[in-house]
């Protein structure tokens, strides 16, 4: 191992940024690019990469750029035989690292102009020992509930807020990970941020977060190949790591008492990480062999978790354990062709402007389509006795512990709808506050209004049952419905983020809608704001420009459609935003 730096005696740092790094090619200029635009002075902050047997020249890119930027004191390449993972270059970069704090950045992703500066300081504010910056994906989902409002003492032990962001991707307190000997698990070993992640949530209960700044860029690039870890996942080894990472929830120091919490700990991987392999796209995008790998995997880990796990699971994926129990592959593939066509369609019934804030009423509902080319039918549930259960195929219908599962009433009483501004060139996510109602329609296809026109009507009249029977478009099935989410909401643009004005560029506006364990956003189609620059010279700070990836397009700016009409929306001008967006791209999963 040699590094590029002579050690040296130096101030003392605020943070060491470090990023492992395998044959990036010049992606990696992006991350670099963004360090050395922090507004944190660049004696307060060094950057360790770990280079990890690249056979590409990435660390002599490194070098060169650090150099011809003038950054030689504040970036530190190290070289390291290859190891193949992550694991071993962070480790060796928490050893090098001279901070009081630490930064784990992937060597594909970048840092907002502010991030270190803010992480830094809400650490001294609160006396965290991780601090979680805002993050914005580009071609990935990144956590968003988790910042909807200013967290300084966040405890996984007490709640589960925190499983939503198990990265890496976080301010530490080096004394913090020094304290405890937390390292990653070094090798070719599946979820290992998860595991040093996990650890660390549970040995400590003051957990930071700057919500109202996004700090992270985390970005999907086409293919990933360059990424250190990008390998195609193999069932066994990887359900083994599922169960290492379960396994810290009973380990020494991490122990988590039984109970319901803990329950709810252990399905983010028993069931977002080994029974999702088992339902929708994923199982059928697999080769058949891989299918079969997956059950064998999958079933023997749920067959070794209590029935009260099951309690602790998404309705969606009670279905699926009791499925893997079962054992028989044609029956998960019945019920994950099923899955793999549903969705939510949204539907925007009025959007008006009042005074600068825009109010709009939607509704949406669960739908499923058959084929491809199919037209979407409305989700069916059987209806008795107050609850709601969901109408299973034929073949899956017929095993009585799935049957059993299917019971969606609780999930349909803690249905989740938000509405969603994505910033088109920057990648934020905001939420908008709104409350929903769920009303039951007839299931027939969608757009047929037919059948709920007469049950309004019929309603209306108190007419009796056998006459509704009569007239037009009523259904036969009087214990079957369809599932409707009506909502309204107001977009304030100079409060939106978080009670800040919207940064300029383009918002677009999405209805989520989450429901036994599925979650959709769906963007409102030509629905957006357009929020203007402000005309003020901006300051010349470099920002990166990460390439454009697979599928990645600017677009103009969004209307709203209204009638036949067409205009562009645009919010009163208003103050500078705290930052400028840099757009970024997408492509294939890391792990």
């Amino acid at each position: 191992m040699r590094t590029s730096q002579p050690t040296e005696c130096r101030a003392p740092l605020k943070v060491s940024v470090v990023v492992p790094t395998h044959n990036s090619g010049e992606t990696v200029l992006t991350g670099l690019r963004s360090f050395l635009a922090q507004t944190l002075p660049r004696t307060d902050f060094e950057v360790v990469y770990v280079d990890d047997g690249s056979t590409d020249g990435t660390p002599a890119m490194l070098e060169s750029e650090a150099a011809r930027r003038g950054a030689g004191r504040t970036v530190r390449v190290i070289r390291t035989p290859n190891s193949g993972w992550p694991g071993r270059p962070r480790n060796i970069g928490m050893d090098a690292a001279r901070g009081e704090f630490v930064f784990f950045v992937d060597d594909d992703d970048w840092l907002a102009p502010e991030a270190l500066e803010r992480t830094c300081e809400r650490a001294r504010e609160t006396g965290a020992d991780i601090v979680i910056g805002r993050i914005a994906g580009h071609g990935r989902r990144a956590p968003r509930a988790l910042f909807e409002e200013p967290l300084s003492h966040a405890d996984l032990r007490s709640d589960v807020a925190l499983l939503a962001s198990m990265t890496v991707h976080k301010l530490f307190r080096r004394d913090f990970l020094q304290r405890n000997e937390l390292r990653f698990e070094e090798g070719r070993v599946r979820l290992e941020d998860h595991m040093f992640t996990l650890r660390a949530y549970l040995l400590t209960d003051r957990v930071a977060t700057v919500h109202d700044y996004t700090c992270y860029h985390w970005v999907k690039h086409r293919g990933d190949e360059h990424n250190i870890s990008y390998r195609t996942i193999e069932p066994g080894p990887y359900v083994d790591s599922i169960r290492k990472v379960l396994a810290i929830l009973d380990a020494p120091g991490t122990r988590v008492a039984p109970g319901r919490h803990r329950y709810r700990l252990a399905a983010n991987w028993y069931g977002k990480k080994a029974l999702a392999r088992l339902g929708g796209r994923s199982l059928l995008d697999q080769p058949r062999g891989r299918r079969e790998q997956w059950l064998d995997a999958v079933g023997a880990l749920a067959a070794e978790m209590p029935p009260q796990a099951d309690a602790a699971l998404p309705t969606r994926l009670r279905v699926v354990a009791a499925l893997a129990r079962h054992g028989e592959l044609e029956l998960l593939e019945e019920h994950a062709r099923f899955e793999a066509g549903i969705d939510h369609r949204p539907r925007v019934g009025h959007a008006e402007w009042d005074s600068g804030r825009l109010t709009l009423a939607c509704d949406t509902r669960l739908v499923r389509r058959r084929e491809k080319r199919a037209r979407a039918e409305p989700l069916a549930f059987h209806r008795a006795q107050g609850r709601y259960v969901l109408r299973l195929p034929p073949g899956v219908a017929a095993v009585p512990e799935a049957a059993e599962a299917a019971d969606f009433t609780g999930a349909v009483r803690r249905s989740n709808v938000r509405g969603l501004l994505r910033h088109r060139e920057g990648g934020t996510v905001v939420s908008v506050p709104l409350d929903h109602r769920v009303v039951e329609v007839p299931p027939g296809p969608e757009g047929n209004r037919t059948a709920e026109m007469t049950a309004r009507v019929a309603r209306r009249l108190r007419l009796p049952a056998w006459l509704t029977s009569l007239l037009p478009g009523a259904r036969r099935e009087r214990d079957v419905c369809a599932l409707r989410f009506e909502t309204e909401f107001t977009v304030d643009p100079s409060s939106a983020d978080n009670g800040r004005p919207l940064a300029p560029g383009t918002w677009d506006l999405q209805l989520q809608l989450g429901c036994g364990g599925w979650r959709f956003a769906r963007t409102l189609p030509g629905h957006s704001i357009d929020v203007p620059a402000d005309d003020e010279p901006q300051p010349a700070a470099e920002v990166p420009t990460p390439p454009a990836a697979a599928g990645h397009r600017q677009d103009g700016p969004a209307l709203i459609r209204k009638g036949t009409s067409r205009r562009a929306h645009r919010p009163p001008r208003r103050g500078r935003a705290a930052a400028r967006p840099v757009p970024s791209g997408s492509g294939r999963e890391k792990r």
